[in-house]
């Protein structure tokens, strides 16, 4: 009966034509094919990176000391990265950061196809992609809220969350496979009009091979732009005073997160979970997928089994969202389940098995973060929506850099074994302890402000 129920919820036709109607706004459609177009060319730059530092050192820590210090200088700006996003709009702050990347790429990616890059050097990009990062990331995250009514969240959240996550689906294994296609001898081959088959394609991409995905990741971005530019706010969201400096704009920001007590009681509770999950899911799955499956191959089946299981989370938030009453309750159990899966990670011995856990973390993980990302939006006057965003990237990510850098340590260490059967017991216990405080499982009811 309850599977019944789901089905007739997620095919009732009113709801459909309710949530795709979201189309017919110009600057939604906008923003989600550019979004879509950037995040096709992010994957090149995902899925190349550790096999890149792979091709320059065997010390397989680097690859955490590479992707930490992008962490550094994104954590220190992120708040100012909110504070100017409210003070000069979310789109001009989208603009200046694109254009940027795209320029810090391509420099990038001249000096792997020259083979002039080094591990200095990837340490040196990754810490300027942190920064650019800082004042992109909390534009995105707060500009949806200024292009579409507040009752049409939920579904647009749903929308680019799904769209997203149907990328990550597709894009790890397509891009990895097509890197590999792109190395040397292999388009050599290709250039001869012989197509090697997959089972014949090296472990590992060369440097020509990530040189070319690097520079098709530029032109997406470049392709990306144009959407970008073509976006008209019918309305700006209340400017903090313009007088007041950026540091009091950002101590603005922490004083209204301070005061809604649920609010700060999740993000709390997202700063110690990310800090421990998020190393290990970005360091320690390509070293599983090169230790214990079949390489980067392997890496980029598992990467697109848990982004096609998001894509089915992220459309069920849509349609079906907790009650206000069961919203702490609720995201929390989801939490302990994804405990128990990050313990089975450690006893993935084949792809089929990857796969089948990864979808079912995807499922779960997609679902949470739209239902979390719209009760956030939801909850936050626009013109704090800015600096809001960047204590929770903050809290996603202010961390990130020591947890990537421990979680490579730790591999080192212990093993990329014994580091996912140690994350999972912590992601299972934490849960457990968050549900006794109020502030957690109240989080659905409004701000006592807006009551």
């Amino acid at each position: 009966m309850a599977g019944r129920s789901l089905i007739n919820v997620l095919l009732n036709k009113n709801k459909l034509k309710q949530r795709f109607n979201l189309f017919r706004n110009r600057n939604f459609r906008l923003l989600w094919f550019g979004s879509l177009v950037a995040m096709m060319g992010d994957f090149f730059l995902f899925v190349g990176m550790p096999f890149l530092i792979m091709n320059l050192t065997e010390d397989r820590a680097t690859i955490g000391g590479v992707l930490a210090v992008a962490g550094i200088p994104r954590a220190l700006l992120l708040l100012f990265g909110g504070a100017l996003s409210d003070r000069f709009s979310p789109l001009l702050m989208m603009k200046v950061s694109r254009v940027a990347f795209m320029l810090l790429l391509l420099l990038m990616t001249t000096l792997i196809l020259n083979e002039s890059i080094s591990i200095a050097g990837l340490y040196v990009f990754s810490g300027l992609m942190g920064v650019i990062g800082a004042f992109g990331m909390p534009a995105s995250m707060a500009i949806l809220p200024l292009l579409v009514k507040r009752e049409e969240l939920a579904p647009a959240n749903a929308i680019t969350g799904s769209t997203s996550q149907l990328i990550s689906a597709l894009a790890p294994a397509l891009v990895g496979i097509a890197v590999l296609y792109l190395s040397t001898e292999p388009f050599k081959a290709i250039l001869l009009g012989s197509w090697p088959a997959i089972e014949d394609l090296p472990r590992r991409a060369d440097m020509q091979g990530i040189g070319l995905a690097y520079a098709i990741d530029v032109l997406l971005i470049i392709v990306s732009m144009i959407p970008l530019w073509l976006i008209k706010l019918e309305t700006e969201p209340k400017q903090p005073n313009q007088t007041d400096s950026i540091m009091t704009s950002i101590q603005d920001g922490f004083s209204y997160v301070w005061q809604d007590a649920s609010l700060r009681a999740f993000i709390i509770y997202m700063t110690i979970t990310t800090f421990v999950s998020m190393g290990p899911q970005m360091v320690g799955m390509p070293v599983l997928a090169d230790d214990n499956l079949n390489g980067m191959r392997s890496f980029g089946v598992l990467m697109s089994a848990q982004g096609l299981g998001a894509v089915f989370g992220s459309l069920l938030a849509a349609f079906a969202t907790p009650a206000a009453s069961l919203l702490g309750p609720v995201v929390m159990t989801l939490a302990i389940v994804r405990g128990f899966g990050t313990l089975l990670i450690a006893a993935i011995t084949s792809d089929q098995q990857g796969i089948l856990l990864m979808t079912t973390m995807g499922i779960l993980t997609g679902y949470s973060s739209i239902v979390f990302m719209t009760w956030v939006q939801k909850r936050v006057s626009l013109e704090y929506i800015g600096r809001v965003m960047s204590l929770v990237m903050l809290a996603v990510m202010g961390l990130q850099p020591l947890s990537q850098g421990f979680s490579g340590w730790f591999i080192d260490f212990a093993g990329v074994t014994t580091l996912f059967i140690s994350i999972g017991f912590f992601m299972i216990i934490t849960p457990f302890f968050a549900l006794l405080s109020a502030d957690i499982r109240n989080m659905g009811e409004p701000r006592k402000s807006q009551q």
